[in-house]
C-alpha cells in the first residue's frame, strides 16, 4: 500500500488532481506531491482560474459536440467527485482533451471510465492510469476473501498489476458502493479486457473475477464466453502444469502462490458455472492438471511459506493415513467441485444405474467424515466470530451438490403439475422409476437444512461469494417443496420450514443489495412463498393442533409424501425457477 507522510498542520493552499480525487490530504509539494512522490505517480494541479473572466469565445463543434456526447452518459458518483472541481470551472477542456498537451488533463481515464461516451480515439490517447483506492479497498474487504487469487492486500500496490486487472478489481468493488454508475465502468472494464496484452496471466485472472461477477449480476451467457477465454488462455500458457507458477513467479514466493490459486480458481469457477447451466461437464474437469495445492489463506497473507506445498497425490494418500493430515481450506474447495462434477456427470437427461449414483453418494458421505475437526462445519467461525471463507464454501459446494443428486430422483414433487406448466415437458420423468424415492427425498431434506444453518451464520452475507445465490435458492425450493406437503398434517414442521424459507430469503435479500441476480431469485421464491404459507385459512392446520404421537420417533419434517400439498404447483411457473437454480428435472435412475 502507498506510504504516507505526516500531513501539514494546516491544509496546503492547492491540492493535485490524485489527491483531491482519493479524498486525502495533499502536501501540495512542488512539482510532486510526498504521497504521489512515494506512489511513482505523475503528479499535476489544476491551474488556479480565480480571478479570471468567463471566456465569451464560443467552442469549435468538434469540442462540443464531444462534450455532449459525454455528458449524455455521466451521472455523479462519490468515487467520480474528485472530476467536479476541474468540470466546474471549465467544461471545454473534457472536449478539448484529445489535442491538449496539458498533463493534468492527459490524467483523466477514469473520467472517460464513467462517462461511458468517449471515443475509441479519446480512450487510445488516454493512456494514464489514477488507482482508485476506496474501490480496491471495497474489493479486498468484500469481495477478495472468497477468490482469493491476486497478492494479499498489503502487497497490490507494489505488484502494479497491468491496468486491466485493475479495471476488473475496481468495477468489482464498485458493486459494493452504490454510488458507482456500474453500467459505465462495465463497459469501460471490457474495453480494457479487450485492449489488454490477452496471453498473460494476469489476464486469466481478470477474466476470472470479470466471470464471476458477471454471474452475480445475471448475464450467465457472457459469463461463460469470458470464462471459456480464461480458460483457453491458461491451457495455451500451461497453467495446468506443476512448473508453471515457480518458472513465471520470479523467484517471489507469494506471486508463485498466487499463480498457483488462479489455475485452481479458474477449475472452481468452471465447476460452477457448468453446474448453474445444468451441464454434464466442464472443460477443465478434463484437463490434466498436477498443480501443487494452494495454501492456507494465513499463510498467504503472513507470507509464512515454510513447508513445500502438497500434491494431489498427496492428499489421496493422507485418506488412508493412520494420523490425521491437515490441508488447507483451499484445498478441501477444490475437493467439493471435484465431486460435484461426478454428480453433474450423473444428472444429465439419460439414465444411470443406481450403484452409479450410490457411488457418488458414498463419496460426499465420505467427505464429511474424512474433514479434520478444524475445517468442520460447527469450527468454520472461530471464537473472535471470523469466518473461514472458503471451508464455508466447501460445505456450500458439498450440499448444494447433495440435493442435485438427491432432489430429482426423490418424491417431494407431483410429477402432474410438471407436466403441465413445463413446455414440451409431457414426455419427461421428473420422478426416479425406482423403489427408494423416499430416500431421496430425505437427504436432499438434510441438505437443504444444511444450508439454512450455514446462511444463519451472523456474518457480513456480502463478503459471501455470490456463488451462494444457486445454494440458496435450491435449499429454498425444497424447503417450500416439504412445506406443500406438510400444510395440513405438521403445523410444527410447518413453522420450521417456515423460519427456514424466511432466513434464505432474508440473505438473498441482502444480496440483492450488492449484485443483481440474487434480486431477480428472491422476487420468484417469494412468488413461491405466498403460494405455499398464505393458502386459504380453512387448508391450514389448527395453532392448538397436536402433533401425532407416532412422530415422536419418526421425525415428520424428514419424511416425505406426494399425497398431499402438491396444488401450490399449479400457481408458480416451475420453469423459471428451475432455470435459476441450475435443477434438471429429466435425471432419474434405473
Amino acid at each position: 500500500m502507498p506510504s504516507s507522510q505526516t500531513p501539514p498542520e494546516r491544509p496546503a493552499p492547492l491540492a493535485c488532481l490524485q489527491c483531491r480525487r482519493t479524498h486525502l490530504k495533499c502536501a501540495g509539494g512542488s512539482p510532486t506531491c510526498a504521497r504521489c512522490l512515494s506512489r511513482g505517480l505523475t503528479c499535476t494541479y489544476t491551474p488556479s482560474r480565480r480571478g479570471c473572466r468567463r471566456s465569451t469565445k464560443p467552442q469549435s463543434p468538434t469540442s462540443e459536440s464531444v462534450s455532449s456526447q459525454a455528458l449524455q452518459h455521466y451521472q455523479p458518483t462519490e468515487t467520480s467527485q474528485w472530476i467536479s472541481a476541474s468540470v466546474s470551472e471549465a467544461i471545454a477542456p473534457i472536449g478539448a482533451v484529445s489535442t491538449s498537451s496539458n498533463p493534468a488533463l492527459d490524467a483523466r481515464p477514469t473520467l472517460s471510465m464513467l462517462l461511458g461516451g468517449a471515443t475509441a480515439q479519446r480512450d487510445e490517447q488516454l493512456r494514464s492510469w489514477v488507482d482508485d483506492e476506496q474501490l480496491v479497498n471495497l474489493y479486498y474487504l468484500n469481495f477478495h476473501s472468497s477468490h482469493p487469487i491476486l497478492t494479499p492486500r498489503h502487497l497490490y500496490w507494489k505488484r502494479n498489476y497491468p491496468r486491466f486487472l485493475k479495471a476488473v478489481v475496481e468495477f468489482v468493488g464498485s458493486q459494493f458502493s452504490p454510488g458507482i454508475a456500474n453500467e459505465a465502468s462495465r463497459e469501460a472494464t471490457e474495453r480494457e479486457l479487450e485492449g489488454g496484452e490477452q496471453n498473460t496471466p494476469e489476464m486469466v485472472q481478470a477474466r476470472i473475477l470479470y466471470a464471476i461477477s458477471l454471474v452475480a449480476r445475471n448475464d450467465l451467457q457472457k459469463s461463460q464466453f469470458v470464462l471459456s477465454q480464461a480458460v483457453d488462455t491458461a491451457l495455451q500458457l500451461g497453467m495446468n502444469r506443476r512448473d508453471f507458477a515457480a518458472s513465471h513467479a520470479n523467484n517471489r514466493p507469494s506471486e508463485e502462490e498466487s499463480l498457483r490459486r488462479t489455475w485452481y480458481e479458474l477449475y472452481i469457477t468452471d465447476g460452477c458455472i457448468a453446474a448453474f447451466q445444468r451441464k454434464p461437464t466442464f472443460k477443465t474437469n478434463s484437463v490434466s492438471a498436477d498443480v501443487l495445492l494452494p495454501c492456507d489463506d494465513n499463510i498467504y497473507d503472513d507470507e509464512m511459506y515454510l513447508h513445500i506445498p502438497s500434491s494431489r497425490a498427496d492428499y489421496e494418500s493422507s485418506l488412508f493415513a493412520d494420523e490425521e493430515v491437515t490441508f488447507s481450506s483451499f484445498c478441501y474447495r477444490i475437493e467439493a467441485v471435484r465431486l460435484l462434477g461426478r454428480v453433474l456427470a450423473i444428472t444429465g437427461a439419460h439414465g444411470v444405474h443406481r450403484d452409479q449414483v450410490q457411488s457418488v453418494d458414498n463419496a460426499l458421505a465420505a467427505f464429511l467424515h474424512h474433514l479434520p475437526p478444524s475445517k468442520s462445519e460447527p469450527e468454520i467461525v472461530n471464537t473472535y466470530g471470523e469466518l473461514d471463507e472458503l471451508m464455508f464454501q466447501t460445505h456450500m459446494v458439498l450440499q448444494y451438490a447433495t440435493i442435485l443428486l438427491h432432489f430429482p430422483r426423490g418424491d417431494l414433487a407431483s410429477p402432474v403439475p410438471f407436466s403441465t406448466v413445463v413446455p414440451g415437458g409431457n414426455g419427461a420423468k421428473f420422478l426416479c422409476p425406482c423403489t427408494r424415492q423416499n430416500v431421496h427425498s430425505i437427504k436432499a431434506i438434510d441438505a437443504s437444512k444444511a444450508l439454512s444453518m450455514l446462511a444463519a451464520f451472523r456474518v457480513p452475507v456480502q463478503r459471501h461469494s455470490p456463488f451462494l445465490i444457486y445454494p440458496l435458492a435450491l435449499g429454498a425450493f425444497v424447503q417450500l417443496s416439504v412445506s406443500a406437503i406438510h400444510l395440513r398434517s405438521s403445523r410444527r414442521c410447518l413453522d420450521q420450514h417456515y423460519d427456514r424459507v424466511k432466513l434464505i430469503l432474508g440473505v438473498l435479500k441482502t444480496l440483492g443489495r450488492y449484485w443483481p441476480f440474487a434480486g431477480v431469485v428472491l422476487r420468484s421464491l417469494n412468488k413461491m412463498a405466498l403460494a405455499v404459507f398464505q393458502p386459504s385459512r380453512n387448508d391450514l392446520p389448527s395453532p392448538t393442533q397436536q402433533d401425532d404421537p407416532m412422530d415422536s420417533e419418526i421425525d415428520p419434517c424428514s419424511y416425505a409424501s406426494t399425497t398431499v400439498g402438491s396444488q401450490w404447483l399449479e400457481n408458480f411457473d416451475i420453469q423459471d425457477i428451475q432455470g435459476l437454480i441450475g435443477l434438471d428435472t429429466d435425471g432419474f435412475c434405473l
